[in-house]
């Protein structure tokens, strides 16, 4: 009896091991598909502030199920912290700037709408949050 017992435990382990595994992403398949980065310094203008404002209304009305799913990426990053240093200097930047980041096929392709985001970003809400969701749209293809 004992041995049955054993016998069904070993099976019953062995099943989840190979469930659990299963389950399991394989590598290179967890990165995001597009990754959206909005930069900050300490000090900030009007402007910077609404352009944050208007990017995380957007990610999260339209692009929170991505976000959520892992298929997209969105941080906001103070570019003063010291954490930060390392992403800041990828993007060679010291101040406020806007990017979408494409992953695809090995590849990252940078989109800077930072000139973009501050043209538009206070005065023409409407016009920023439509183009910033079709950059974003274009990205995910």
């Amino acid at each position: 009896m004992k041995k049955i017992v054993k016998l069904v435990l070993m099976l019953a382990i062995m099943v989840n091991a190979g469930f659990v595994q299963a389950q399991t992403k394989a590598p290179g398949k967890n990165k995001p598909r597009c990754e959206v980065y909005y930069f900050h310094p300490d000090e900030r203008c009007p402007i910077d502030q609404a352009i944050e404002e208007n990017t995380r209304k957007i990610m999260q009305s339209d692009f929170g199920k991505n976000i959520k799913d892992g298929t997209i990426l969105f941080q906001v990053l103070n570019t003063d912290d010291k954490a930060n240093a390392k992403i800041v200097a990828k993007f060679d930047i010291n101040a406020q700037a806007l990017y979408i980041v494409k992953n695809g096929k090995g590849k990252e392709i940078k989109t800077d709408l930072t000139e973009f985001a501050f043209s538009y970003g206070q005065n023409n809400p409407g016009k920023f949050k439509t183009r910033l969701k079709e950059e974003i749209m274009d990205a995910l293809k």
